[in-house]
C-alpha cells in the first residue's frame, strides 16, 4: 500500500464546499472524478478538514492510498489535466502510512480578506468590501481570541453536541496590504463557521456597533445566537496546514 499526500489550492466560488453532497458541485467530487479518470478506479480521499460554500484554499491537504506505486509527478500532472481550472494540485508526495491528513495535523492557518477601499467587481468573489473600520480596536479584538477557549458561542448553531468545542488559537494578526485588511488565525483547529462568526463580531466592534467586551460575553454565554452574523465565506482562505 502506498500513501500519497497532496497539497491543493482552489477557488471555492463555484462550489458548495469541499465535502461531497450527493450530486451538488463540490471540491471533493471534482477531485474524485479526476482521480477516477486518471487511475481507472474510485479513490477515497481524506482531507485535513472541510471548507464551506464559497471558501477558498491555498494549502488544503488530502491523502489517499493506492495498491500500486505511481510516480508522484505522474499523479500531479495527470490529475491536473482532468481537473477544472479552479482546482489545482500544487504538490504530490509519498508519505509513511502513519500519516493522516486530518489526524496528523498540528495546526491550521486561515486568512480572511476585507477590501477597505473602493468596491472592485473583479475582486468581489474573493473578499468583502467594508469601509470606515477602526483598525486599532480591531487589533485589540482579534487578540482576545488567542489562547485556549470554548468556542461554542462562535460555532454553527447546529454543531453536534458531542463535539469538543474547546480549541486553542496560537496566533492572530491584522495586516494592511494595498487597501486590504488581512486577518490571520493560526490554531489547533476551527469549528464550523467559527472564523466567520469571529470575523462578524470583530467587524461590528470595528464599526463601533458593539463594545470590545462583547467577545467576553459570547465566551461566557456560549450562545451562537448572540455572536452576530458570520461574514461571507468568499473572504476566507484555508492558507496552510502544518504537520
Amino acid at each position: 500500500m502506498y500513501r500519497y499526500k497532496c497539497i491543493i489550492s482552489y477557488d471555492g466560488h463555484n462550489y458548495m464546499g469541499f465535502q461531497i453532497q450527493e450530486e451538488l458541485k463540490t471540491i471533493e467530487l471534482e477531485i474524485k472524478i479526476a482521480l477516477k479518470k486518471l487511475l481507472g478506479e474510485d479513490i477515497k480521499i481524506y482531507p485535513s478538514g472541510r471548507t464551506d460554500r464559497g471558501v477558498h484554499a491555498k494549502g488544503q491537504v488530502i491523502h489517499f492510498d493506492l495498491d500500486r506505486l505511481i510516480p508522484t509527478d505522474g499523479i500531479k500532472n495527470g490529475v491536473n489535466a482532468f481537473l477544472p481550472e479552479d482546482i489545482y494540485f500544487k504538490s504530490v508526495e509519498l508519505v509513511d502510512l502513519a500519516f493522516h491528513a486530518r489526524f496528523s495535523c498540528k495546526s491550521k492557518e486561515y486568512r480572511y480578506y476585507i477590501n477597505i477601499g473602493e468596491y472592485d467587481p473583479l475582486k468581489a468573489n474573493y473578499c468583502i468590501n467594508i469601509t470606515n473600520l477602526n483598525l486599532d480596536i480591531m487589533r485589540l479584538a482579534i487578540k482576545k481570541f488567542e489562547g485556549k477557549h470554548d468556542f461554542k458561542g462562535f460555532a454553527s448553531a447546529s454543531i453536534d453536541e458531542r463535539k469538543d468545542t474547546v480549541k486553542e488559537i496560537y496566533y492572530t494578526e491584522i495586516n494592511e496590504i494595498d487597501g486590504y485588511l488581512e486577518f490571520v488565525f493560526i490554531g489547533t483547529g476551527f469549528l464550523k463557521y467559527q472564523i466567520r462568526r469571529m470575523m462578524g463580531l470583530i467587524v461590528e466592534i470595528g464599526r463601533g456597533k458593539e463594545p470590545l467586551e462583547m467577545i467576553d460575553v459570547v465566551f461566557e454565554k456560549k450562545d451562537p445566537s448572540i455572536s452576530h452574523k458570520s461574514l461571507d465565506g468568499r473572504g476566507l482562505y484555508l492558507y496552510k496546514v502544518n504537520y
